[in-house]
């Protein structure tokens, strides 16, 4: 007995069909990859030593499926911290971590804010003269050492109230925007750092940081809400 060949349709036939159907415009490893491509992704980490954890949501760079940071690039971080709660603000990246300094913030139209270094959890807040001047004069160095640290941290983060209104701001937004408060067009010629503030596209345009699914996956990853 003969059994018929099953039609199989040729595969000029099946290309045409493939592109009337708008399914070979990108093939379907590069579509796969394109998926895959989020804005924003999960970093955990634990102190071997104090066992202190953070779970940080990132809008790091990538090229193909690799995400990396680099050294002296800013980037914005959503943080849940074991020993300070919810952190909101912006790190920099790379092998070599560089400081970090005040940060101007905007999400949408809102009125910008000023992230300052020095206002970060764990610098000590200044502290209220006392009656012993000797005691007046250790706190204050003390507190003018902690600023010092604070000047070279490599984050500036926002912490408490403040954090959950920047968090509040976020979920409620579209894209993002910060930069250095230092570069800016107070006088003179324009400050290409100031111009620096967004994420490059597929065209090399610059862009606000979209605040998209991937940003509220990431932070249900992380417990955040």
């Amino acid at each position: 007995m003969i059994r018929p060949r099953p039609f199989r349709i040729p595969r000029v036939a099946r290309v045409v069909i493939a592109l009337a159907a708008g399914t070979l415009l990108t093939p379907p490893a590069a579509q796969a990859r394109k998926a895959e491509l989020v804005t924003w992704q999960v970093m955990r980490a634990t102190d071997p030593v104090t066992l202190a954890s953070t779970c940080a949501v990132v809008a790091s760079d990538y090229f193909g499926r690799t995400r990396f940071t680099r050294t002296g690039a800013l980037y914005p971080v959503v943080e849940m911290n074991s020993t300070w709660g919810l952190l909101v603000g912006v790190s920099t990246g790379g092998p070599i971590r560089m400081p970090t300094g005040d940060i101007l913030w905007a999400v949408d139209g809102h009125p910008y804010r000023e992230l300052k270094a020095a206002d970060s959890p764990g610098v000590p807040k200044k502290p209220e003269p006392g009656s012993d001047a000797a005691s007046n004069i250790e706190a204050v160095t003390a507190y003018a050492m902690q600023l010092a640290k604070g000047g070279v941290a490599t984050s500036t983060m926002a912490s408490g109230a403040k954090a959950r209104e920047m968090l509040d701001e976020m979920l409620a937004g579209q894209g993002l925007l910060f930069r250095s408060a230092g570069a800016g067009l107070q006088t003179g010629l324009p400050d290409y750092q100031a111009m620096m503030a967004g994420q490059f596209n597929a065209k090399g345009e610059l862009h606000p940081i979209p605040l998209d699914a991937s940003f509220h996956a990431a932070l249900t990853a992380c417990g955040i809400r």
